[in-house]
């Protein structure tokens, strides 16, 4: 029953949907615990190129950036005037400060960004994020994350308002890389939202390809721990008010990290489908969201 204090009532997390309890009531880190240290190893012996694609976007002013945010502000505090202005010296140094939106430019969804019905991941009430950050689930029990990747190239789609990225979609992708994902792997979506938004285009007269909320049951029965994708979602950015629906599955319920606003151009672009994916989330107590620039090293 409903208490005054929690409108949602208490819910035991073994009982709960998707990951609830899989690994214990008191977890907080989600699907990221699929990456065990055997699959670390796995994914540190796949690369072979020597290839290392940074997936992350510049930190400036006119960047793209996701929904109602605004863009980066950089701004010097020392520079080559103070230097100039002041007695000479053969040495001098520089300093600088950043404002932004930890998710308003490529970052990674924490556990806390989302609840559904009341309940983050893993049956943790919503009341647990307050104006002083996330009690639970913070972005900083993610940790470091070392894993196999796969690369799903769909921007050859783009300009199809109409097209989803489904199921039969991502099993045609592997059964013509001849590749299957494993447990603990991440899937990174090109759908060329970020290459229309890097050129400065009008994204609002074009379309892109979304990843359809159908495909997270075909996440969760592959044990799917990352999804990431070049646009400002991965799924449809829906109505205001209207609950998103893979968001919900994913985050909520599976405890799935996204990774969202990635630059998969370069490796794209190589023909590269799968390599080692690391991402280091800032340390941010309490926070719902970290920048990042992930690496892909092939």
């Amino acid at each position: 029953m409903a208490g005054a204090d929690d409108p949602v009532g208490a819910l035991d997390p073994v009982r709960g949907p998707g990951n609830w309890g899989r690994w214990g009531a008191e977890d907080e880190r989600g699907a990221v615990n699929l990456i065990t240290g055997d699959r670390v190893l796995a994914a540190c012996r796949g690369p072979r190129q020597g290839g290392v694609y940074e997936l992350g976007i510049e930190l400036r002013r006119n960047a793209p950036v996701g929904g109602e945010r605004t863009a980066p502000m950089h701004f010097m505090v020392h520079d080559g005037g103070d230097f100039a202005a002041l007695e000479r010296h053969d040495w001098g140094t520089a300093d600088d400060y950043l404002t932004l939106y930890p998710q308003g430019t490529t970052h990674i969804d924490g556990l806390a960004h989302m609840w559904s019905g009341g309940r983050l991941y893993n049956g943790f009430s919503y009341r647990e994020v307050r104006s002083s950050g996330a009690g639970r689930l913070g972005v900083e029990k993610l940790g470091g994350i070392v894993t196999t990747a796969h690369l799903l190239d769909f921007a050859d789609r783009a300009g199809d308002r109409n097209s989803d990225i489904t199921v039969d979609d991502i099993e045609a992708h592997f059964a013509r890389v001849g590749a299957r994902p494993e447990p603990g792997d991440a899937l990174l979506f090109r759908t060329g939202w970020m290459d229309a938004a890097l050129a400065a285009e009008p994204l609002h007269e074009r379309g892109f390809a979304v990843v359809a909320p159908g495909t997270a049951d075909w996440f969760a029965a592959h044990d799917i721990a990352v999804v990431g994708a070049d646009n400002i979602a991965v799924e449809a950015p829906g109505r205001r008010g209207a609950l998103p629906p893979l968001h919900a599955r994913l985050v909520c319920e599976l405890g799935v990290t996204l990774i969202e606003m990635l630059d998969l151009r370069q490796p794209a672009m190589a023909g590269v489908t799968t390599g080692m994916l690391v991402v280091a989330p800032l340390r941010i107590s309490r926070g719902v969201g970290s920048p990042v620039n992930p690496l892909l090293v092939t």
